[in-house]
């Protein structure tokens, strides 16, 4: 199957859209074994209870029960209750890291439940000598458990903080909760504004001239990093007999870049394709391609890692981000990439795809995945024995169902490719499709979705 996951067409290649370009400075993937404690060369704890400020009720601990690697690429914030209350950790970058400027991001699932109150947020750098609020705070990701649906995005500074900050919201739509899927949450920070996204949607835009008239603009200054679930206090109110412990907050990536000048790959507009049909839908699970400009530095088609037993999420400088994901790769070059859309993705809503080449970020492409999506590479047969290898099945297909010249198949298997990173439908041919040379019409159902599809006829395989 290799050759139908490398690069088959050339697109007709408009510019693309000029906008930022992002250089990455400073990240932790949180790569390490199951049940190891974050990088202690990037993370620091503050430690203790006492409220901080919110009448909290949690003790935060350097315990590895607290903060600790998973093993498949993920830090896991605990929190549990115990008999003397709740333990949690609050991890900093205070003394080791700090950023002025720049887009910062994390890509992480968080709790909920009344009194849950995780944060990924910002806090200046000279705190210890001025004070809070006059370092100034910027709450990138604020989420209290009784709103699962709700990100705080938040500026506080002297004269606008406390329960008065400089704030807007973003809820997710159709009633999702953040709990649900791995979501990201980003500000772009310059001297001029500070804006927040989820999803790499803007949802707030902050000034120097929209804080309330006479206070003063803080954020021209470095900032140390956040990470903390704290539980109780003013803002989410206690736990309540509702409230479930343990919780965990976890979060795949932590990644800071700064304005970059050099050049950047390009996605082309509408250059995100299935790499079956080189239609627009896709869904969880699909192989897809990137058609651009300057997209990797060399071709590549051996991205197959052995030792890993899967395709490497980069290869020759080159990765390619689905709302902050790293994907499998499987063919890289200047023009074209072809990559797999990573499973665990979130549907119906507008993501990012974004192409980081040598610590470089490209221009955004945006897609909004489907539930399924499905497409065909191909079909080969023995006999009326025949396989189908496609496309965009879900994660999860169901009914799959294909018609030849409007006479159904009996389908056998279908799911994914073994080995492979595609998916497969197993079928037998049907009797009765007219004889005769080149294809049959066919129509492809994957979970109530239908797509017309080409299909040998009987004449050429398979009697």
């Amino acid at each position: 199957m290799k050759t139908l996951l490398c690069g088959l067409l050339v697109l007709s290649l408009a510019p693309a859209i000029a906008q930022a370009q992002w250089r990455l400075i400073w990240n932790d993937e949180f790569n390490g074994n199951a049940g190891t404690k974050p990088d202690a060369t990037k993370w620091t704890y503050d430690l203790g209870a006492g409220g901080w400020g919110n009448q909290e009720l949690e003790t935060y601990t350097n315990s590895a029960e607290n903060a600790h690697l998973d093993g498949s690429g993920n830090l896991v914030i605990h929190v549990a209750a115990t008999s003397g209350g709740y333990t949690s950790a609050r991890l900093k970058t205070q003394g080791v890291f700090t950023a002025q400027y720049g887009r910062i991001e994390t890509r992480v699932k968080i709790p909920f439940g009344q009194g849950i109150w995780p944060a990924f947020w910002m806090l200046g750098a000279n705190i210890d000598r001025v004070g809070w609020p006059q370092c100034g705070e910027i709450d990138i990701m604020e989420s209290i458990g009784k709103e699962p649906s709700v990100n705080h995005g938040s500026l506080h500074g002297p004269g606008y903080s406390g329960g008065n900050p400089r704030t807007a919201t973003y809820t997710l739509p159709k009633g999702q909760k953040f709990s649900d899927a791995f979501h990201t949450f980003a500000i772009q920070w310059s001297a001029q504004a500070v804006t927040f996204y989820v999803d790499g949607t803007l949802y707030e835009t902050v000034t120097p001239s929209a804080i309330p008239a006479g206070t003063q603009w803080v954020f021209n200054a470095p900032f140390f990093l956040l990470l903390n679930v704290a539980v109780g206090g003013t803002f989410p109110g206690n736990p309540d007999a509702t409230s479930q412990f343990p919780q965990d907050m976890i979060v795949d990536y932590v990644r800071v870049y700064q304005a970059a000048s050099v050049p950047a790959a390009a996605i082309a507009p509408g250059g995100v394709v299935d790499a079956a049909s080189y239609g627009a839908p896709l869904a969880p699970g699909s192989v897809a391609s990137i058609f651009g400009t300057s997209l990797s530095p060399a071709t590549n088609d051996h991205t197959f890692d052995p030792a890993r037993g899967s395709f490497a999420t980069s290869a020759s400088g080159t990765s390619v981000l689905v709302n902050g994901a790293a994907s499998p790769l499987t063919y890289v070059s200047p023009g074209q990439i072809n990559f797999q859309v990573p499973l665990e993705t979130i549907t119906g809503n507008k993501l990012n795809v974004e192409v980081l080449n040598d610590g470089i970020l490209g221009n955004a492409a945006p897609v909004t995945l489907d539930t399924v999506a499905p497409s065909s590479f191909a079909i080969g047969c023995t006999g009326a024995d025949c396989t189908l290898w496609g496309n965009g099945f879900g994660t999860a297909p169901a009914a799959c169902k294909l018609a030849i010249a409007g006479i159904d198949a009996r389908v056998t298997y279908c799911g994914p490719a073994p080995g492979l990173i595609i998916d497969q439908l197993n079928f037998v041919y049907p009797d009765g499709v007219p004889n005769g040379p080149g294809s049959a019409r066919g129509v492809l159902t994957v979970a109530g979705v239908t797509v017309p599809i080409s299909v040998p006829s009987v004449s050429r395989a398979l009697l």
